[in-house]
């Protein structure tokens, strides 16, 4: 089975832009940024396999191509504050028709989930194939566990800008910033959602949310869970607030504020009464762990 370096690259900030645009003039902007990632692809030696949506995915022979095209596209200023994150592993790829499938892909697809924008996070084959120059700009990641893999696998990152712009993970030093979350569970009575990176559930007393809690003290949109750059994040943007209690019993009021969230606990919308199970949200992350 042949192998390749694959590239998964995606656009962040294309949901506010259509919530921003008109749907025909939103959908323009992100075709010229796929155009011009198919373009850098192109100049860079790589293969666009396709582009769907707002993300391309491409395959490289050579690690210094596929690290080429990330990083002039992450580097790229684009219209609109858009910005590009990226994943690249190297494995083995089945071609299928017009498309490639394996491990290759799946693991460079994670891996771009994880990014922050204007950031490529690379395996360690990808980083070790680079020139002693590229790899001076990297930080390494540790290993980490991701869904499907048997074993850690070791990430490295190259981002724009300074170190804040770069993925930090676990360590003691780093426990500030908060593990990286692949998924979100959430539960509020008998329904139940999963969230994955870019997907929200909106709350409050209005049919038009995905959890409604019918009370009084529930405004219409009362706050809103999302998983966005492997983050799990509440905001309320009600007058009356809302109280998150995490695991281990500490307590935090929120009011038109938003917060991280990790681990398990819950948030009590409206009320600080944690007895009032049908005002309650309860959350479970799906952390990656180091090796």
């Amino acid at each position: 089975m042949p192998t390749a370096h694959v590239l998964i690259a995606d656009i962040t900030g294309s949901t506010k832009l259509y919530e921003e645009l008109p749907e025909r003039d939103a959908l323009s902007q992100i075709s010229i940024i796929l155009a011009r990632m198919r373009t850098i692809i192109d100049e860079c030696g790589g293969v666009c396999i396709n582009s769907k949506g707002d993300d391309t995915l491409s395959v490289y022979t050579e690690a210094e191509q596929a690290f080429a095209a990330a990083r002039a596209m992450i580097e790229t200023e684009w219209a609109n504050g858009m910005a590009v994150h990226a994943g690249a592993y190297w494995g083995e790829v089945l071609n299928h028709g017009t498309d490639v499938f394996g491990d290759a892909v799946n693991t460079s697809a994670r891996l771009s989930v994880l990014a922050k924008p204007g950031e490529v996070l690379m395996g360690d084959t990808t980083f070790e194939q680079l020139s002693e120059r590229n790899r001076a700009l990297c930080v390494s990641m540790g290993g980490l566990k991701l869904k499907g893999k048997a074993d850690p696998v070791r990430v490295h990152s190259f981002a724009v800008g300074d170190m804040d712009t770069q993925t930090v993970l676990f360590g003691a030093k780093e426990a500030d910033n908060g593990p990286r979350t692949e998924s979100a569970a959430l539960q509020a009575g008998e329904r139940e959602w999963t969230l994955t990176n870019g997907q929200s559930v909106m709350v409050g007393r209005s049919a038009d949310c995905e959890a409604v809690l019918e009370h009084p003290w529930v405004s219409r949109k009362h706050g809103s869970f999302e998983l966005r750059a492997a983050q799990l994040e509440y905001t309320d943007h009600s007058s009356s607030g809302s109280t998150v209690i995490t695991a281990d019993g500490q307590e935090f009021s929120l009011q038109r504020r938003s917060m991280p969230l990790n681990g398990e606990g819950v948030v009590l919308v409206g009320t600080r009464d944690p007895s009032i199970e049908t005002s309650a949200v309860r959350y479970a992350t799906n952390d990656l762990m180091r090796d």
